[in-house]
């Protein structure tokens, strides 16, 4: 009986931690004594702290923080490709930044021009991820048709001196794609990329 009151407290807690990510105004970030390991997979232990976001298509959002991190993981169907785009406000500056993973991993801000390189593709600046891993060709004879690991996850920590505040604007976009076709989903669901008064606020705990 002990068990199962415990097993439905955990339950309980998962719904209301879900349900708060979608309708509060300020979204509290879980806080966490592990830090992830950027393996590609958000059902680890140390995942089981995380706020979690639902998403259309079975995606869902993984988030959470320690003292010197922020970490995010996006999660689809085992025979989803996943690709995560984490946008970010520096308090500070008020320029905007985004992180792209999919095949490749980079940074890029918003200028007058739209969305250019912060730095060349893989000089990582106070981040690390977890890409789409390569898995072989299609055509090995013709070294044709790259092929890419299905069902592992989206990862991304960001070091917290890497943008200033307690307080974080931030949106993200998970898409998912199988046999051809695909969608992105925002969150918030309104979220426009180069507006960021559209944007939700994550506060971490101090």
């Amino acid at each position: 009986m002990q068990n199962m009151s415990k097993l439905l407290l955990s339950c309980a807690s998962l719904l209301f931690v879900t349900i708060q990510a979608n309708a509060s105004e300020t979204i509290a970030l879980n806080p966490t004594n592990e830090a992830a390991l950027l393996d590609g997979r958000c059902g680890n232990d140390e995942w089981e702290a995380a706020t979690k976001i639902e998403l259309p298509a079975q995606a869902s959002i993984y988030l959470m923080h320690d003292k010197e991190s922020f970490y995010i993981c996006a999660k689809g169907k085992a025979e989803d490709y996943t690709i995560l785009d984490l946008y970010i406000e520096h308090a500070e500056t008020g320029r905007l930044h985004k992180f792209h993973l999919s095949a490749q991993m980079e940074e890029a801000v918003l200028t007058d021009k739209g969305w250019e390189p912060e730095s060349g593709k893989w000089e990582l600046k106070d981040y690390a991820g977890f890409w789409v891993p390569y898995s072989g060709l299609e055509d090995q004879e013709n070294r044709k048709g790259p092929k890419f690991a299905r069902g592992t996850h989206r990862q991304v920590q960001v070091l917290r001196k890497k943008f200033a505040g307690n307080t974080w604007n931030m949106m993200f976009g998970v898409s998912v794609r199988h046999e051809g076709s695909g969608a992105q989903f925002f969150y918030p669901e309104k979220a426009v990329a180069d507006d960021k008064s559209t944007w939700g606020k994550f506060s971490f705990s101090k």
